[in-house]
């Protein structure tokens, strides 16, 4: 059975309800990129955890050219790293998630500069508008 649970948490880690909001970020930023890096300026990673183990990494570049978001990796650079399991980072795209209580809870960790934390509502604002609650 244990390699059952094995090939079960690698199929998860696999399909992560993030990986659909990161892709929808990815197209909010082809179009609105230049007003985000305007507005924010500011290089993120999210850590994605899913099991209590990190199971990926996220860069939102909101600093550099037009923007951009794509899988990074552990060592990847960014200003302010925000560590949540994948259900709460839905919760919070989704607006059902207060980020201050998150974090006061622990339910979301963040390291780096935490006022950059405190921009990503912009984001978020920017999520519901292009995606729908529907779509996610």
């Amino acid at each position: 059975t244990t390699s059952h649970a094995g090939a079960l948490s690698l199929l998860s880690a696999m399909a992560l309800k993030s990986d659909k909001l990161f892709a929808l970020m990815q197209a909010g930023v082809k179009g609105q990129g230049a007003q985000l890096v305007k507005k924010i300026k500011a290089v993120y990673r999210f850590d994605i955890t899913n099991g209590g183990k990190v199971a990926k990494y996220w860069l939102v570049d909101l600093k550099n050219g037009e923007g951009k978001i794509e899988e990074g990796s552990k060592s990847t650079k960014a200003e302010c790293t925000i560590k949540l399991s994948d259900s709460n980072f839905v919760k919070l795209m989704k607006g059902k998630l207060n980020p201050m209580m998150a974090y006061s809870t622990g339910a979301v960790k963040i390291k780096g500069n935490m006022m950059l934390a405190m921009k990503l509502q912009k984001l978020t604002k920017m999520m519901k508008k292009a995606a729908p609650t529907s779509k996610l």
